[in-house]
Formats: C-alpha cells, structure tokens, sequence
C-alpha cells in the first residue's frame, strides 16, 4: 500500500517535535515543519511523484536532504531518522506530545525542570514529582487541567 501524503507530513512533523525537545537548531526543526505544512497542502501524491522518479527538490521547501527521506518513506514505509530521534528521547515524553496544550516547547521545558530540579535563582531544590508547579505554566495552562 502506498504511503500517503498526510503520512509524510505525520513523520516530518513528528522529527521537528523531537528536535525541538532536544534543542537542536532552530533552522532545522523549522525546515522539517515547513516540509510537513508544504506536503500536507500538496494535491499531488508524494508516492506517485517518486513512482515516475519527478525531480522532489523542485517542490517548494524540498531539498536534496529531504528528498532524499521521503524516498525513503515512499520505499520502505518508515524513517531511519525519525527511529533514531526517538530512540534518544525518553518514551514517555514522546508520549506526552499527545495531550493537548504540551507541545515540544513545554516538554522541553518540563524535562530540563524534572532534570535539573532546582529552583533557578533561589538555590533551593525541588524534588522530582512532588507537584510542584513549573513556573513557566501559566495559571490558565493549569486550570485547563484540573487536579
């Protein structure tokens, strides 16, 4: 069965959540989630541009590095990258990126504070899951989700 593109763009979107969680450079994480907004708004099929071997760098956005990765996504159905990344993130952060309101800039946050849980700038240390709010969560985060 051919891959979709809808499918593509889950798995570029996906690399961009875990770059960012993992502080990688800006410029990439933006590339693979422009990529994943161009493929989604694309009317033609990836998979069938790929099957009569069309030029994918031409696409808006597209450029040999990522031409290269939907090959692979149209050839084997999965991404050799994106297993990589999230061997190297925890599972259950991963997890995390599917309750609404924690996207990958909250869930880095989140881990750097479960990490690191002392309280910056006051020298005091807050143990790891004793519910202490992140200071960054803004009141109206929290209350969306009641205890």
């Amino acid at each position: 069965m051919a891959v979709t593109n809808s499918e593509i763009a889950a798995i570029f979107s996906r690399i961009g959540d875990l770059l960012e969680i993992q502080s990688e450079n800006p410029f990439r994480v933006r590339a693979y989630r422009n990529a994943a907004r161009m493929v989604r708004g694309l009317s033609r099929s990836l998979a069938e541009m790929v099957e009569q071997g069309e030029v994918l760098e031409a696409l808006p956005t597209i450029g040999k590095d990522l031409a290269a990765k939907i090959r692979e996504i149209v050839a084997t159905g999965s991404l050799r990258k994106l297993t990589e990344l999230e061997t190297t993130v925890s599972p259950g952060l991963v997890d995390l990126l599917q309750v609404p309101g924690l996207g990958p800039k909250r869930l880095k946050i989140l881990r750097d504070y479960l990490k690191y849980p002392r309280c910056r700038g006051t020298g005091e240390g807050r143990p790891a899951g004793t519910g202490a709010p992140v200071a960054w969560f803004r009141c109206e985060n929290r209350a969306e989700y009641p205890a």
